[in-house]
């Protein structure tokens, strides 16, 4: 059999909420961002799955990265939602 990197990313949004989504972006297979408008502001939510433990540091690393990068090219104006398994270890 191959093996392949397929992680996907999903964000669900009530209904009657479809009416106000300005962008859908799918980053990466672990990264993905929705615009929606709300009254006069704009609402930026990231779905984010992190590498979890056993993964390469650079597969690590390069999420991150990733993430940190659109968080950055997200306007300051906007409303920032990072949501998802970001696989922390607690204790």
């Amino acid at each position: 059999g191959q093996k392949t990197d397929q992680n996907r990313e999903g964000i669900f949004i009530r209904e009657s909420l479809t009416q106000n989504v300005l962008d859908v972006t799918r980053i990466s297979s672990r990264l993905m961002l929705i615009k929606l408008r709300m009254d006069k502001q704009v609402l930026t939510v990231f779905s984010a799955y992190a590498p979890q433990t056993g993964k390469s540091e650079d597969a690590k690393n390069n999420f991150w990265n990733t993430l940190s990068d659109a968080v950055r090219k997200t306007p300051s104006l906007e409303i920032l939602l990072i949501c998802g398994n970001l696989n922390g270890h607690v204790g």
